[in-house]
């Protein structure tokens, strides 16, 4: 499903602009982001995931490359976003520093550092969600022995 964010009006640079948005995403993701995004899937599901059924081995086994592939489409998704963002100086300029040595560097970095805040921000929700959970279910009866909350039946 594409991006259904804010509409622009079409305008005459607009597939310049595309194409422009296109390789600046490229670059700015840097040169290894794939094996990165892959990687860091791998990794999470081998925390997560200990058991060795059939169905654990598939979801290690073919997870990291659908990651990959939605990594893919939601990029492919951004670029008529960034084109009605940025005009084609802005483009430009941002796709120039991104040839560079130094913007190269910035990139590779940038994905490391997003990837390392993503691990971060999921373990400091789940301390925030714990120790809501134990202070609302002391506050009010959630139906567990210790005042935990009890697990409740989905819905079928």
């Amino acid at each position: 499903m594409a991006f259904s964010g804010p509409t622009f009006a079409q305008d005459a640079g607009l597939q310049r602009r595309t194409e422009m948005s296109r390789e600046l995403i490229t670059l700015s993701a840097g040169p290894n982001f794939m094996k990165l995004i892959e990687q860091s899937v791998s990794d999470q599901l081998e925390k997560s995931i200990h058991d060795q059924s059939a169905e654990a081995v598939w979801v290690r086994e073919n997870m990291p490359a659908m990651a990959r592939r939605m990594m893919t489409r939601i990029m492919d998704d951004m670029a008529p976003l960034y084109a009605q963002t940025f005009n084609e100086a802005e483009l430009s300029a941002q796709i120039d520093f991104y040839r560079t040595p130094v913007g190269r560097s910035v990139a590779s970095k940038t994905v490391e550092l997003g990837l390392a805040q993503e691990e971060m921000l999921q373990g400091a929700m789940a301390s925030f969600l714990t120790e809501f959970e134990a202070k609302y279910c002391a506050q009010f009866d959630c139906g567990g022995e210790d005042g935990q909350a009890a697990v409740k039946p989905g819905r079928s």
